[in-house]
Order: structure tokens, then C-alpha cells, then sequence
């Protein structure tokens, strides 16, 4: 069940208990889509203190509302969840990763009150940031590397997409550096808006020999070596910021100043 809390006006208060159904995520959907229309940022408070369980339709529906709040990423402002649970503290530990320009924290039961005030608090406008992608040149046409430094915007998706979509194109087989030089996340709006992503991706998978990840953090090399076997024709391996050279040795190719 779901129920709206009172609080302030750009503010979305829930508290979920017993199950969620289908009914109520649509109920949620109507409130999240008014609050988007009539502020230019809301925060996000839900008590899951007392949840137990979720229908397969409420599933459906959540997703259909995280692509909405997704394609609306920049008003969102604070999300705070109650749970006395340890799940969601590990959750928002990955999506802090993935998703930086949001602010998520947990509280206990004992802390609702401030809980909703810390939701309800407006913060400046984040500044737009440069590109985080930078291709390097490279002495092998057939070899691209690239850097990635900062968060991944939906603005430069549409270059970085034609720009590899140009490389697969022109090539059999590639090979594929990245230099994970300060990885802090993507903004989710590029699973809307970058509709050439998943294609892109899939193609380079069909084509791609070897690829080696420089300077990725640990949680990053884990996630990678768990999905290695996902692509069993694909030679993935990660590298330390420092074995760069090494990298580059098992591409057969070189940086070009």
C-alpha cells in the first residue's frame, strides 16, 4: 500500500507498507509527474519501513516511473529513504557510484523528521560540466583508445556514438582501450535519450578482439570480471593506472602525442 505524507509542496512523501501494488506506483506516477510540472526541483522522501513485499505489476510500474524521473534527472534533488533494513544502504552505495549528481541517503525509523527536512532542502543549480569522453590518437587504425574523466553527460553521447559507430564501420576486428582516468558516473537520461547507444554496443561486440580498462576502480574490475564469461569472444582485462605501457603492449599498438 501507499500513502502520501504532508510535507512541503515540492516535496514527494510517501510510506509503503504491506505490499505495493501496480495501482499505487500509478498513483505515485500522477504525483510524480504534477511535482515535475510545478517545481523546477523536488525532493524525494519514502518510508520503507513496513514494506514486505511487491506484486510483478508494481515492478512494471516502478520502472515506467524511474525512466520518467530519469528523463527528468536535473530537478531532482534529494532522495531520502527510511529503512531500519541494511539492503538499502547497499543499494545506494552502487547508485552513488553510478549516479553522483544525485544525493541519496538512508535513515533509521527513529529518524523521520529529519529524514523529510533533509529531503526538503533546495541546493544550487549544479553547473553544467565539459565532456567527460576523450578519444586518444593511437598508431593502429584499427585500435581506440579513449579517456574517461568525470560524468558521463546525454549532450555528448550523440558525438561519442557517431565517432565509434565511424570506427566499427571502417574496421573488421578493433581493439579498444579505455582509460578510466576519474570515472564519477553517468547521468541516467542517457538510457532515454541516447537511442543508438544499445545498437552501438551491440555491434562492437560482434567485432571487438580484445579491450583493456585502465585505472578502474575496484568495485569497476569486480563488475567486469563477473560479466567476463557474459562475452566469451571478447578478451576483457583490466589494468592499475600504472601498467598503462602493459596495456598498450597487449593492444600492439601506442599512444601517438
Amino acid at each position: 500500500m501507499l500513502k502520501q505524507i504532508t510535507a512541503p509542496d515540492h516535496v514527494i512523501a510517501l510510506s509503503l507498507d504491506g505490499t505495493l501494488t501496480g495501482e499505487g506506483l500509478q498513483e505515485y506516477r500522477h504525483v510524480l509527474e504534477k511535482k515535475l510540472q510545478e517545481h523546477d526541483q523536488i525532493g524525494l522522501y519514502i518510508d520503507i519501513t513496513e514494506l514486505t513485499d511487491m506484486t510483478a505489476n508494481s515492478i512494471v510500474e516502478g520502472t515506467k516511473a524511474d525512466m520518467e524521473l530519469f528523463s527528468h534527472i536535473k530537478q531532482l534533488n534529494r532522495c531520502a529513504f527510511v529503512s531500519d533494513k541494511e539492503w538499502p544502504k547497499a543499494a545506494i552505495s552502487i547508485a552513488d557510484r553510478l549516479l553522483p549528481m544525485l544525493e541519496m541517503k538512508v535513515f533509521s525509523s527513529s529518524e523521520k523528521a529529519d529524514a523529510l527536512s533533509w529531503a526538503a532542502e533546495k541546493s544550487e543549480q549544479p553547473i553544467e560540466k565539459r565532456g567527460a569522453i576523450r578519444f586518444l590518437p593511437t598508431n593502429k587504425d584499427n585500435v581506440l583508445a579513449f579517456e574517461v574523466d568525470g560524468v558521463l553527460s546525454s549532450s555528448e553521447m550523440p558525438g561519442v556514438t557517431q565517432k565509434l559507430e565511424q570506427f566499427l564501420d571502417d574496421h573488421d576486428t578493433v581493439r579498444l582501450l579505455a582509460r578510466m582516468k576519474n570515472f564519477d558516473g553517468f547521468d541516467p537520461s542517457i538510457l532515454i535519450h541516447s537511442s543508438g547507444l544499445l545498437s552501438m554496443k551491440v555491434a562492437a561486440m560482434k567485432k571487438l578482439e580484445r579491450y583493456a580498462i585502465v585505472g578502474a576502480p575496484r568495485w569497476m574490475c569486480t563488475f567486469i570480471e563477473t560479466m567476463n564469461p557474459v562475452f566469451p569472444k571478447v578478451d576483457i582485462k583490466t589494468f592499475t593506472a600504472d601498467q598503462e605501457h602493459e596495456a598498450l603492449a597487449w593492444l600492439d599498438a601506442e599512444l601517438v602525442k
